[in-house]
């Protein structure tokens, strides 16, 4: 009667009687447990596929049940340990019932391997508890928000730097501990964000402490999505900055102190030069010149904290008092390169004299001259800088009889910082100068941000 039920069913299907023996035993039965039916029927079960610690509970059960009818296990779901032929212990899930096989009572029992499902459980399991004890012992900050920007999670350490507990951060927004002259900034990209025009954002703002102090911070924002792409939360992964500022802060203040000085010693210079040779000397107004290309360069490199710099930026701004607005006059062919300090300022130097020497004597001198500035690495894989200063259009130009201090600083003060060869030849249709070195490796921690 019970075969048919035996032959369809998806899970292991046993068939005990009351003695303990086995009556029906289907295929799924096989491959779970290892015994072949016909291995299987007429033995004790417990001896099949209950573990050794656990049959002497298996069989009071039974002989409970057959003296007063009732069984602890019947009629329900449980889950329990069961045994491979092999001796493999796996868990599986069990449900047995009384019923009758042409007209004997027996037991007819579905069991179904869980081994699979308890491995993924166990895996979750862990995965949150690692994700939980990352989320709460993490040194930065991590916070969920809402549309509007409520607190609705923090860990522990956006408590610590801001001084609110997170049962009061969570009647709070992100704006409401923000200084107000940051709010706006952080509230258009936090609108942009839940719009889905971008997915995420950083953003370096203040907070207001419960205290009445003030924090930096950088917010790394992104949003959780549900499967149909609808946003469920923000999350914003904040980081104590303060420190950090509070230095870039005082290295400003000490750079900007240092250009001053800088300034003043060059004044003093200048001022001895004047006592020196005279103000109305041509030895004066080029040592003049050269003062200010030094400070000039010194400008420059105090707006970017002394960091590397872009080098058209460096060009554009070493050239803009010879534009005279006439297009084509100063074409300057390069992409953004950072160069360092140290050679920013040999740069600007050198080419202060090309451009002082291109305007008393050659292609800046006329109505018609033109000078290139271009520059590009090279495609051979060779990693060099190939910059050339190129005239065109001024007077004839001939090889001069004397070499000059401006001369002499661009040929050997940028071979010897670049590491290179400069070239300059003195053509009749104008003056060329070509430069090829190595190309300046910016260090890890430092930015272009010329």
């Amino acid at each position: 009667m019970l075969g048919l039920v035996l032959d369809t069913s998806l899970d292991a299907a046993i068939v005990m009687r009351r003695d303990g023996t086995v009556a029906g035993w289907n295929v799924v039965a096989e491959m779970t447990f290892g015994w072949a039916a016909a291995e299987a029927i007429g033995r004790q079960l417990a001896e099949l596929i209950i573990p050794e610690d656990l049959r002497a509970k298996h069989n009071e059960g039974l002989k409970r049940y057959c003296e007063t009818g009732v069984g602890l296990v019947l009629n329900s779901r449980i889950e329990i340990t069961a045994l491979r032929k092999n001796g493999e212990l796996f868990p599986i899930e069990l449900a047995i019932t009384p019923t009758l096989d042409d007209g004997e009572e027996v037991f007819l029992g579905f069991l179904r391997d869980i081994s699979t499902r308890k491995a993924a459980e166990a895996a979750l399991i862990e995965s949150e508890q690692r994700l939980r004890a990352t989320y709460e012992h993490a040194f930065v900050s991590i916070a969920e928000t809402d549309r509007e920007g409520r607190f609705l999670r923090t860990n522990a350490q956006l408590p610590l730097i801001t001084g609110y507990s997170e049962e009061e951060l969570r009647k709070l927004t992100i704006f409401d501990i923000t200084h107000p002259e940051d709010v706006a900034a952080d509230q258009d990209q936090y609108e942009r964000q839940w719009r889905g025009d971008i997915d995420s954002y950083t953003i370096e703002k203040r907070y207001l402490r419960k205290d009445g102090g003030l924090l930096w911070i950088e917010v790394l924002a992104s949003l959780l999505r549900d499967e149909h792409g609808a946003p469920r939360y923000g999350i914003r992964v904040v980081r104590d900055i303060t420190e950090r500022k509070q230095s870039e802060f005082r290295q400003q203040l000490l750079i900007s102190e240092l250009n001053h000085r800088v300034k003043n010693s060059l004044a003093i210079v200048q001022a001895i030069a004047h006592q020196t040779i005279g103000s109305k000397t041509p030895q004066f107004h080029a040592f003049s010149g050269r003062l200010r290309a030094l400070a000039a360069a010194h400008d420059l490199l105090t707006e970017v904290l002394w960091d590397w710099i872009d080098l058209r930026n460096l060009v554009e701004r070493v050239l803009q008092p010879y534009r005279d607005g006439r297009p084509g006059r100063l074409v300057i062919l390069g992409q953004s390169l950072p160069i360092p300090p140290k050679l920013a300022v040999t740069f600007s130097m050198a080419f202060h004299e090309l451009a002082t020497n291109a305007a008393k004597y050659g292609a800046l001198s006329g109505d018609n001259g033109e000078v290139q500035v271009s520059w590009a690495v090279e495609e051979d894989n060779s990693n060099l800088l190939r910059l050339e200063w190129k005239e065109s259009g001024g007077p004839p130009v001939a090889q001069p009889t004397n070499i000059g201090f401006g001369t002499r600083l661009i040929e050997r003060s940028l071979s010897l910082e670049l590491g290179g060869e400069v070239s300059l030849e003195f053509r009749p249709e104008g003056l060329v100068c070509v430069i090829v070195a190595p190309t300046p490796v910016p260090e890890t921690s430092s930015s272009c941000r010329g």
